[in-house]
């Protein structure tokens, strides 16, 4: 049973969580020395940077050499990076990237998320609060624990993800404060980088239109005239319109994607691609109308925009674009905190759980469980000759995350 420290002494388990997040920044950042091109997308970051500052086309595969799907704004960010040899952009970039998503991970806590370690039952209208009185809460350390297991992919790969989901948590917690325009430019610039997060800013827009609507819109605005104080207006709304004929163009090879349509392809082939639009529509109004639903019952604003959180990426691994199972490290600290939540009855003082919470806890373990062991593919190759149906593990488990979170809600 986990218990809090009372003696200031760093609990085990908070050092064993410190020392394997060092573990993993060591780790990435000898890779990223070593290899610097292996099984990194730094590499296209920066060949995309580097044809922005040649005055080449970024979107052009024979002239870039990669498949660049970024915003021309950040090609403009990460052209200090891309000045430096490929290890050291790269290494710096890995830096970013962890420190970003760690320290975005951790003001979740201070903020956002209800504390399933101040006793909070599942179920039940949930307390909040910022940090316990001692920070060093050997629960807050498994959930530091939990977010690494399901986030350890995407880190590795240095994708955008990570810094992508800390912009979206740090506009949260921009918002819980109160600070309008700050909350307005983080939901901004993860918009530039891969557009989907634009998703996050409607639906926080649409719970907050007074405060955000025409502040994102200026927001928006603004990031993306940077690029024009860089290079000549006619070339950067060509490379603006070749971006956007890239986003709508074909799409990429189906096999490293795992979403809706791979559920579909399970059961009926070939996929209707107008049906599965239909589906992707369907599925963010009903996201919507569940965030205006929840806005009438939620306690606090910390509540909602948990639930908000939660949605959002809910939304973009099974219906968003483009998903891999690198990107589903943007859903781990949400299901690390929905698995502690629904747990929170084994490690309180009540020895027995109603029927209800027992539920809970076979659905949110059984939806972590799928979600983080999808992140290996070592999992999946193995049990693919057997079970087919191995490749939907990461769909299907968020979509058990969901009915959790909706019964959380209730």
């Amino acid at each position: 049973m986990l218990t809090s420290e009372t003696s200031g002494r760093r609990s085990p388990l908070w050092i064993t969580a410190c020392c394997a997040w060092l573990a993993l920044l060591l780790a990435v950042s000898i890779k990223s020395v070593v290899e610097p091109v292996e099984h990194s997308a730094y590499p296209c970051f920066e060949a995309g940077s580097r044809c922005w500052c040649e005055g080449k086309n970024l979107y052009e595969m024979a002239v870039c050499g990669h498949e660049y799907r970024y915003g021309p704004a950040f090609a403009v960010a990460m052209a200090p990076l891309a000045q430096l040899p490929t290890w050291l952009g790269g290494l710096l970039w890995n830096w970013v990237n962890i420190a970003a998503y760690f320290c975005a991970v951790c003001a979740l806590v201070r903020w956002v998320l209800p504390s399933p370690w101040r006793g909070t039952v599942p179920f039940s209208r949930p307390t909040f609060a910022s940090l316990p009185e001692n920070r060093d809460s050997p629960h807050q350390a498994a959930f530091l624990l939990l977010v690494l297991l399901g986030a350890a992919r995407m880190i590795w790969a240095a994708q955008t993800n990570a810094l992508v989901f800390a912009l979206v948590a740090g506009a949260a917690v921009a918002i819980r404060q109160e600070r309008w325009w700050w909350a307005a430019v983080l939901l901004a610039v993860p918009v530039h980088v891969k557009v989907w997060p634009l998703a996050a800013a409607l639906l926080m827009t649409a719970c907050w239109p007074r405060q955000l609507a025409w502040r994102l819109a200026v927001s928006l605005l603004g990031v993306g005239a940077i690029p024009f104080l860089t290079k000549p207006f006619a070339w950067v709304c060509s490379q603006y319109h070749a971006w956007f004929s890239m986003l709508v163009g074909p799409a990429q090879i189906r096999h490293v994607y795992r979403d809706a349509w791979t559920i579909w392809e399970l059961i009926y082939v070939p996929v209707n691609e107008q049906g599965y639009l239909a589906l992707q529509l369907a599925a963010a109004a009903a996201a919507l109308g569940l965030c205006w639903w929840y806005r009438r019952r939620a306690t606090s604003p910390a509540a909602l925009l948990t639930f908000i959180l939660a949605l959002w990426t809910a939304w973009q691994m099974v219906f968003g674009p483009g998903t891999e199972r690198n990107t589903f490290g943007l859903i781990a600290p949400l299901s690390a905190w929905g698995l502690l939540t629904a747990l929170v009855g084994a490690i309180s003082n009540r020895p027995y759980p109603t029927l209800e919470e027992k539920r809970g806890r076979v659905l949110m373990c059984t939806a972590f469980a799928l979600t983080t062991l999808a992140n290996f593919g070592v999992v999946e190759r193995a049990l693919a000759d057997f079970f087919p149906a191995v490749v939907a593990m990461h769909p299907v488990g968020v979509l058990l995350f969901v009915a959790w979170l909706l019964a959380w809600a209730r």
